[in-house]
């Protein structure tokens, strides 16, 4: 028994298999943003009231043109089809098809608008898509088969116009052509409903209209597709660049906080020449520096492929690393009355790291934990020797450090915890945190870069424990 369950895991971690898989998994489920999601509703919503009036300008023309053709001209219309089919109850059974149908299209359309201003109809924008399609592809088939008329698959105009109206879900642009397709090739086989008079709508003839009809849907499906495509990277480029303005703001404010809360309590002092001290000045001048390198790496980010991060790592000491960013924000921690716990002791051994990347690691997660909290917490870092278990087939692991930042805040809820890391976030009630989400999404975007990982351990009320890792400097 276990002999074909390995083989089967075997087949799954062949590289083709696992590519072909994961092609599948981002064509169904391409990462889309809560922006993007949002403004894909609104555009449906949008383009589904503009199509219900075109299809209600369109059926309102083309009902004049059927009643003059069946009824005012009926007694013509009669010779035609008799001359076809040699079936005198055709024509008033085709009469009867069009009356009922045409009843029940003009039904649904006005239930449709309806429903679009309605609370459900916004929440539910998929099934009114569907709704409408088949109200133009699936109604007649549904009432001619009734009728003992099988009504040829003539959507070219109804696929191409639901594209061009509505280019955004080409899974239900799929759906909603695969379901007349499949009444058609199906329901009137197993019915008996497949000759109109006597003639078989399956005859040889009918092979290239229903190979054009496939060629129009997949050309249709394809065109949404990239449509879409487009738009959500149009989408992710957008909220590139509000990462790197983030960046800019956030990773900047520290240290001119910091000069300003300094400046701020010189010149409080009533005399008119001030004595700075020499570290004061000493300070000042390295988060000027700070800042300076801040920008050249923000700047040299920004200019690789979305938002990619660029390392220049050195053996570093970790504790003085920490040490240069608790001064950077030494008045921004007093301001706020946190009680500091620095555990980061000078006999680790060295990391192997980006000073500068490290830097806004530390800083963001530090900060973020001031700006969630009330004032007056209590913040604890510390670090340690851990193993990376990556690979348990490995009998020795590779050493790394584990660097945490905790608080005894207010805490983070499990669902928040789950997402905290992330840019992107699916489902109808996602949003990322604004001033949050963006930052921590930085620190896990320099952490991996460094080849570590990034968690949070938290509850509610209970504080929360932010960790990652670190490599070791080679010897």
């Amino acid at each position: 028994m276990a002999a074909p369950m390995d083989a089967k895991i075997r087949v799954f971690d062949l590289p083709i298999v696992s590519k072909a898989i994961a092609l599948v998994q981002r064509l169904f489920h391409p990462a889309e943003s809560a922006d993007y999601q949002e403004w894909r509703q609104g555009f449906m919503r949008d383009r589904l009231h503009l199509s219900l009036w075109i299809i209600i300008l369109y059926f309102l023309t083309t009902s004049a043109s059927t009643v003059y053709v069946f009824f005012i001209n009926s007694t013509q219309f009669n010779k035609d089809i008799f001359k076809l089919s040699k079936d005198p109850t055709l024509a008033d059974r085709f009469r009867s098809v069009v009356t009922v149908h045409s009843l029940l299209f003009a039904i649904l359309l006005v239930s449709f608008l309806f429903l679009l201003k309605t609370k459900w109809g916004k929440r539910h924008l998929a099934l009114l898509f569907l709704g409408i399609s088949w109200s133009m592809t699936l109604s007649d088939q549904i009432v001619g088969t009734f009728f003992g008329i099988p009504l040829p698959p003539n959507w070219t105009l109804e696929f191409l116009g639901q594209a061009i109206l509505i280019p955004v879900c080409w899974r239900l642009h799929l759906l909603s052509q695969l379901v007349p397709i499949a009444y058609y090739a199906c329901v009137y086989p197993l019915l008996g409903v497949t000759k109109i008079g006597e003639r078989s709508i399956y005859d040889l003839y009918a092979i290239g209209g229903i190979l054009n009809l496939f060629w129009v849907g997949l050309i249709c499906d394809l065109a949404v597709y990239m449509y879409e495509k487009l738009q959500r990277a149009e989408f992710e480029s957008r909220r590139g660049l509000r990462v790197f303005l983030h960046s800019v703001s956030h990773d900047l404010r520290s240290p001119v906080i910091g000069t300003s809360i300094v400046l701020q309590s010189l010149l409080k002092k009533p005399e008119q020449k001030l004595v700075v001290d020499r570290s004061v000045l000493e300070r000042l001048l390295q988060g000027s520096d700070r800042q300076m390198n801040l920008i050249n790496s923000l700047l040299e980010a920004h200019a690789t492929e979305v938002q990619g991060i660029t390392l220049n790592c050195e053996p570093l000491r970790l504790d003085k690393l920490v040490e240069a960013v608790l001064s950077d924000l030494a008045p921004v921690l007093n301001k706020n009355q946190v009680i500091l716990n620095n555990r980061i002791g000078a006999d680790l051994p060295l990391i192997n790291g980006d000073a500068t990347q490290l830097w806004r690691a530390f800083t963001n997660l530090i900060s973020n934990a001031m700006k969630h909290n009330p004032h007056g917490i209590t913040l604890t870092l510390d670090a340690e020797i851990v193993e990376e278990n990556q690979n348990r087939k490995q009998a020795r692991h590779p050493k790394m450090i584990r660097c945490t930042v905790a608080d005894n805040g207010i805490g983070i809820s499990p669902a928040q915890c789950d997402r905290l890391f992330e840019l992107y976030a699916k489902g109808d009630r996602a949003r990322y945190m604004p001033g949050l989400g963006l930052g921590l999404y930085l620190c896990k975007q320099i952490i991996t870069a460094h080849g570590g990982k990034i968690g949070v351990i938290s509850s509610p009320n209970a504080g929360s424990t932010f960790w990652f890792t670190l490599p070791l400097a080679p010897n």
